[in-house]
Formats: C-alpha cells, sequence, structure tokens
C-alpha cells in the first residue's frame, strides 16, 4: 500500500512502518523530522525531538536562530538534494514504495553564490508556488548581479553611501558577493550569519561602529539601521532593496526605497513549470504561495494531476492510485 500525505503538521509521510515530518511545525519523537533550511517559516517552532535530518548547515542556522541545539540524524530512505535557495537549503527525496520529493524552497536559476536545483525523477511531487503566477519572470541573476553592482559603483562614485536592506540567511550574502571589493559594512544579525554561511569569513564586510564619512555599502537586516548610523552617513545615503516581490509595481511604488532588484532566491513561474516537466510525477501537490493557481497551470499545460496539498478534500490522504 502507498504511503499517505498530509499537510498536518509539516509535510507528513506516512509509510506504515514510520512518519517522515518535513519542515514540521513541531518536532514528534519516533518520527524522523526533517528540515529543508533554516529560514523561520520553515524551522520548528518547537517539539521535543531535537535529532533532525538536515544540511550541517542548516544544523548549525537553526541554532543560532531558535537557540535549541540539533544533532544530526538520518535515515536510509531519505535524501537531500541541492536546492539553490540559501546556504544549507535542500530538496528533500524519501523512497517508499513511491518515490516522494518535496522541494521546500528552492531556485533552479544558477546564482553567484549557490548551485542550483536540478530536477530529480519522482512519482509524486510536492512543489512550492510562492511566485507560481505567469506574471513572475525573474531576470538571470548573473546579468542582475551585473546590473546591482553597477548601481552600486556608480552611487559611490557620485560620493554616496548604499544601504541595502536584506534578510540576514541568504539575500545578505549573495548582495556581499555581488559586491565583494567594495568597502563592506554589515549589522550583527548579518555578521553572525556570514560566520556560519560564508566559511568562517565575514566577506570583508565591518561592523557598522566602523562606519566613517567615505562612501561605503552597508547590509542590514533591517531598515531601522539607519538610526545606528552617523548623521552625515544618512544624509547621503540611498537605500535598496532585492527581493522577487519587487517585479510588483505595487511594491515599488510604496516601499519607499531609492532602487529595488527583483532579485529572487526562488524560482518564478516559468522554472516552476519547467521543473514539474523535468521530474515527470504522476501526481503534483502545491504549497507555500499561489497553490490554486499553480496546480490549475499544471494540469492545464502539463496534463499532469495536480492540486494544492492544503485543499484536498476531507478525508483524502492516500495516494495509491498514483
Amino acid at each position: 500500500m502507498a504511503a499517505s500525505l498530509s499537510s498536518s503538521n509539516g509535510i507528513a509521510i506516512e509509510t506504515g512502518e514510520c512518519t517522515f515530518r518535513l519542515d514540521p511545525g513541531r518536532t514528534v519523537k519516533g518520527d524522523f523530522n526533517v528540515i529543508s533550511h533554516a529560514h523561520s517559516d520553515h524551522l520548528p517552532r518547537g517539539g521535543d525531538e531535537t535529532a533532525v535530518i538536515a544540511s550541517n548547515e542548516t544544523l548549525l542556522l537553526a541554532e543560532l536562530r531558535t537557540r535549541k541545539h540539533y544533532t544530526s540524524a538520518s535515515h536510509e530512505s531519505v535524501s537531500l538534494l541541492e536546492a539553490g535557495h540559501v546556504p544549507g537549503s535542500k530538496m528533500i527525496m524519501v523512497k517508499d514504495e513511491l518515490t516522494y520529493l518535496y522541494t521546500g524552497d528552492f531556485c533552479t536559476k544558477k546564482k553567484v553564490y549557490l548551485d542550483n536545483a536540478r530536477p530529480a525523477k519522482t512519482d509524486v511531487l510536492v512543489i512550492e508556488s510562492t511566485y507560481g503566477l505567469p506574471d513572475y519572470r525573474f531576470p538571470d541573476p548573473v546579468e542582475l548581479a551585473g546590473v546591482i553592482r553597477d548601481w552600486t559603483a556608480d552611487a559611490l562614485s557620485l560620493g554616496r553611501h548604499v544601504v541595502f536592506t536584506a534578510y540576514p540567511l541568504g539575500k545578505a550574502q549573495e548582495l556581499q558577493v555581488i559586491l565583494g571589493g567594495m568597502p563592506l559594512f554589515a549589522d550583527d544579525s548579518v555578521l553572525r550569519h556570514n560566520a556560519i554561511t560564508m566559511g568562517g569569513q565575514d566577506a570583508g564586510a565591518g561592523p557598522l561602529a566602523e562606519v566613517g564619512n567615505e562612501p561605503s555599502v552597508i547590509v542590514s537586516s533591517s531598515r531601522n539601521v539607519m538610526v545606528h548610523l552617523p548623521s552625515a552617513v544618512r544624509r547621503n545615503a540611498l537605500t535598496a532593496t532585492a527581493s522577487g516581490w519587487c517585479l510588483d509595481g505595487a511594491f515599488r511604488g510604496r516601499s519607499g526605497y531609492d532602487e529595488a532588484f527583483p532579485l529572487s532566491d526562488h524560482c518564478d513561474y516559468y522554472d516552476l513549470m519547467e521543473f514539474v516537466r523535468g521530474c515527470g510525477p504522476s501526481a503534483v501537490y502545491t504549497v507555500h504561495g499561489f497553490e490554486k493557481e499553480l496546480a490549475a497551470s499544471i494540469k492545464k499545460e502539463l496534463g499532469i494531476d495536480a492540486r494544492p496539498l492544503r485543499q484536498r478534500p476531507k478525508g483524502q490522504k492516500k495516494i495509491d492510485s498514483y
């Protein structure tokens, strides 16, 4: 009999012999708890089990971000595949009578500092749908990196400081790689993540206390960083951010940044569709975003049975028809 799949406390795969919990909200003793990456919305918020299946980087980052010590576990049925999302991120493959692939958050585009995710043949695919609408088509990250670097260099040449607001895990590291060689500074949160994600190095970024009057680049996890900078720097600073949501005209209009770059750690709609095609699944379940819309596109465009995992009819958990 095929395993059952549900969205109760993470993505739960119950095989009859054991239960695999992928990105659970709470770890469960006796189950195999697997963490795809260390962003807060994918980390356990509680639970008694501290032995989890995850990459070494994710274990260290989880401890930094939750102040809870996790130890490494394994299971012969579980494989971790490159996700290309943030340092340490992995897709999760579980092999039972059928093969299940859970992408977590992932990116198939080649970036300046991470390997990209690649399709893997599977029977059942559980795929994120954060940008699961055709409106989202992201530029090539390497080309966009050049645009970001040129814009920043131009600002510095004009005597301006540049303050980037970026998530401290992933986007902050990517920006620091893009802007390497420039006078870089970062807030404490970014520096703590750098220590784990960049081989113990700080990417050349100094602490905010060392920011002076000379034009520089500041990478911060919060827009509130401005209040901690010298007044001369605040008066002379350009502000910027980088996110897939920057494609939205409404975001750009209300954000208040001087520049907003559509640099994303996720797949765009077209990447998602190509990934599904490459995996060749019999069934697809969408999670985390535009679930209904992406499932409808997969069904219409690719002819694959697809549905939002969280909105399946009540009681319909078995997928042994695939």
